[in-house]
């Protein structure tokens, strides 16, 4: 039986499961892997809070914000802001329809009703465009599923319940709450976990049938960098060239690269011009990327940083994001491993990717329509406006959209049946990493 950390977010169980299992990178004792609708590893409540908090971060840092602003907003109750503004939806509203199946309003709406009181009326319209692109997935698995025939026994999604329950009674943040009492607090039901069980079991059983097992020795021999624990600590700057058109201005981006090289080189703090000059979000900590391995980041990103030694500053290097300068702070050496001690590790990240790829091939080959119109709280900014589109997954409303781009597409957390990846959403927009949640995307 194969050994991960649970992540089921079945929509927004994500917290449940970090209380169940604990926090910790491959912990848990379940026999499965998990399916996660995306968004990290942040239920919806967590992300729409971030939001609020991003939003103040930036009026503190540019609109002048005053400390008696913040005061008078302590304590807001966005539920009664929402209050007589929202008009009455129709709950049949069909909001998508993925291969002639029919995603209804209130499959959306049972999920808003959460975060309503916790996020402004102005970022209500992400929340629900990250809810779609969830219930999209779901319900393409779900087909998927159907069309292969699989079927998991009812006592097998008993006994994986049973064993939660358990491990809700052995952690101590948990254990005066019954599952119902933990699930009802996330928004979620038995029932629901259920179904979040049904389509984890139904994808492993998908992927042993086809996975055969010289091909995770494969990717063992293959990826041997991603299971030893060598990893990289360092920090960069970034010049981010992917708006630029214009040849000359392309040059005027090296030229810049290229003179803060020289800076460094003549003992420039490269905290302080990471502050003053990336483009990244990172910039604010002075560059700090923080530490992460092989399959974390674009090759070019990564084959330059594990060369490095430690305090060593590299040359401008160009990925697709743009103009790179990176500083290796700390370095931690790989173990001698064996297929053998980490074959269930290994079976996981794989199907990790092949999970992903399915999704996305699901999605690609899917005649969708995204019929979500805009609702009063959206605004013209940023919504869906009048979305539809149809053939074949691509979108011309801008499906998907969540909250930005992680720095690295880890293979824990995020988008997959098998433990989460972060990487491409499907359905358009990246998942965010928790772990460096607010820099660039350095991903493949």
């Amino acid at each position: 039986m194969m050994k991960s950390r649970i992540f089921i977010t079945l929509i927004s169980f994500s917290f449940l499961f970090l209380l169940i299992n604990g926090c910790g990178k491959n912990e848990g004792k379940s026999g499965h892997s998990s399916f996660s609708g995306g968004g990290g590893d942040m239920n919806f409540e967590q992300q729409a809070l971030k939001m609020e908090q991003d939003d103040l971060a930036k009026l503190k840092q540019g609109q002048g914000y005053r400390q008696a602003d913040h005061d008078a907003m302590k304590g807001q109750d966005f539920a009664k802001i929402h209050e007589g503004i929202v008009t009455k939806k129709d709950p049949n509203e069909v909001i998508a329809t993925i291969n002639d199946e029919d995603i209804l309003r209130l499959e959306l709406d049972k999920i808003l009703e959460k975060v309503k009181g916790k996020v402004s009326r102005s970022r209500l319209h992400i929340v629900e465009k990250q809810i779609l692109d969830d219930l999209i997935t779901q319900l393409l698995l779900k087909q998927f599923i159907k069309k292969e025939g699989i079927h998991v026994e009812l006592s097998r999604i008993e006994d994986e319940i049973g064993k939660f329950r358990e491990n809700l009674k052995k952690n101590p943040d948990t254990r005066d709450k019954t599952l119902e009492t933990l699930l009802e607090e996330q928004g979620g039901s038995v029932e629901e976990l259920r179904v979040a069980l049904d389509i984890s079991f139904s994808i492993d059983a998908y992927l042993d049938r086809t996975v055969p097992e010289e091909r995770i020795k494969e990717y063992f021999t293959n990826n041997i960098g991603n299971f030893n624990g060598e990893t990289v600590t360092a920090s960069h700057i970034l010049i981010d060239t992917r708006k630029i058109k214009e040849e000359e201005e392309l040059d005027e981006a090296k030229k810049k690269v290229e003179k803060i090289k020289e800076e460094l080189d003549q003992g420039a703090d490269f905290a302080k011009l990471a502050e003053e000059n990336s483009d990244c979000p990172s910039a604010r900590t002075g560059g700090q990327l923080g530490t992460f391995g092989r399959s974390e980041m674009v090759k070019e990103f990564t084959d330059t940083a594990f060369a490095m030694d430690i305090n060593n500053i590299s040359e401008p290097l160009k990925t697709q994001f743009g103009y790179h300068i990176i500083k290796v702070t700390d370095k931690q050496e790989g173990k001698d491993v064996t297929f053998e001690d980490l074959k269930d590790q290994v079976k996981i990240a794989l199907y990790n990717e092949k999970t992903v790829n399915l999704i996305q091939e699901l999605t690609k080959n899917a005649d969708t329509q995204i019929l979500l119109k805009e609702t009063p709280y959206t605004g013209s900014a940023g919504g869906h406006g009048s979305m539809s589109s149809s053939s074949h997954g691509e979108m011309s409303g801008g499906h998907g959209g969540s909250y930005g781009a992680s720095p690295h597409w880890s293979m824990p957390g995020g988008s997959s049946p098998h433990g989460g990846m972060s990487s491409s959403n499907p359905h358009g927009g990246k998942s965010s990493e928790k772990k460096i949640e607010e820099s660039f995307s350095l991903t493949n």
